[in-house]
């Protein structure tokens, strides 16, 4: 995986759709595909990718990303397709693709499929592989209409974190049957195996077809850059700055969300909070959710909580602009201290154990 993520790294660079500093400038529609193919790669590909691309090119794809809204299913297969041979190209690897390029370019088609399957023996691939490229909504859409003897069978195969999701989407009794018998599953006949496999890569052909692959551009900037060391991220936000002030101000507040102050290590938060007024946590608190209380209240003592508890319900119902003033401020505090070392992420912060 590494590899091939090098390559791409590589090919988007040197030979695809971004070409280096020295050449001439690249129109916008350009640089939107390059954000499409960042978005529909995954966040975590896509991090890697942005940290090796050099300043110049990073603002402008910044705000193509953050500007997607939707991908069109043919759409996203012609950007792939192109990146996919792209990234071939570049890496000019062998195998059996290779192989058959060269023997069609000296023999013609029908006799390199024959010295083909004559000298080189077919490769399977594990039943069902396809399908752990696959969101689990989709893997569900596939399965909800079958049996549950089918589902159980291609669950087994499934990797543990997908096949968990695609169960949790289950209800009741059905749920109940599927991991019974998934307990109870030793052997499974292989020509069962290779039939529903056969049928299920046929049923994905049609699954979806018609659909556009919704997307949160704005969202998954931000998650893109979570995933980027923070002096990447620092710099990639002065620089858009200076473009686009809503843009970073949205990925400011996105960057440090009310999840990772509940992820956040206590012993800041319990400073914080000694420093700030009964009636600011009484308004803090006010329409959050019982994650964000929790973390609250139980960083400040019983007694200061009942009484912080008690001035909310005197100050119900508390104005959004009131609210809104609070918490901003309180998270934009929260998020320098993470910046400046002071406040620990648990999740965020690997060089930390907890």
């Amino acid at each position: 995986m590494q590899s091939q993520n090098e390559d791409l790294n590589k090919s988007v660079r040197r030979d695809g759709l971004i070409k280096t500093s020295s050449e001439k400038k690249l129109d916008e529609n350009k640089y939107r595909r390059v954000a499409k193919f960042l978005l529909l790669i995954g966040l975590d590909e896509a991090a890697k990718i942005l940290s090796h691309l050099p300043q110049d090119q990073i603002e402008k794809i910044i705000p193509e990303i953050a500007s997607i809204r939707n991908v069109e299913k043919d759409e996203a297969e012609v950007i792939l397709a192109e990146f996919q041979a792209i990234a071939a190209k570049a890496k000019e690897k062998g195998g059996v693709d290779t192989a058959r390029t060269i023997l069609e370019k000296a023999y013609g088609k029908e006799k390199a499929d024959f010295l083909l399957k004559k000298y080189v023996p077919e490769q399977e691939k594990p039943p069902f592989e396809y399908l752990n490229e696959i969101e689990s909504e989709k893997v569900w859409i596939l399965l909800k209409d079958e049996s549950i003897p089918v589902r159980t069978l291609v669950v087994a195969h499934l990797e543990p974190q997908l096949a968990a999701e695609v169960i949790n989407k289950m209800q009741g009794d059905d749920k109940t049957e599927l991991i019974k018998r998934l307990a109870r599953l030793k052997t499974i006949d292989p020509e069962a195996v290779r039939r529903v496999d056969k049928a299920m890569q046929e049923k994905l052909k049609t699954v979806g077809t018609d659909k556009a692959e919704k997307m949160d551009g704005r969202g998954a900037l931000a998650e893109i850059l979570k995933r980027m060391p923070l002096s990447a991220e620092n710099e990639i936000l002065a620089s858009l700055s200076q473009s686009d002030t809503d843009l970073t101000s949205d990925l400011r507040q996105r960057l440090f969300s009310a999840e990772d102050f509940v992820n956040a290590d206590d012993r800041f938060i319990q400073e914080y909070l000694r420093t700030m007024p009964d009636d600011e946590i009484a308004i803090l608190i006010v329409g959050k959710n019982d994650k964000f209380r929790l973390k609250i209240l139980s960083n400040i003592s019983k007694i200061r909580g009942a009484q912080i508890l008690e001035e909310e319900q005197l100050k119900l119902p508390v104005k959004k602009i009131e609210s809104r003033a609070v918490t901003d401020k309180f998270m934009n505090d929260m998020r320098t201290a993470w910046e400046n070392g002071n406040l620990i992420i648990s999740g965020r912060d690997d060089e930390y154990v907890f």
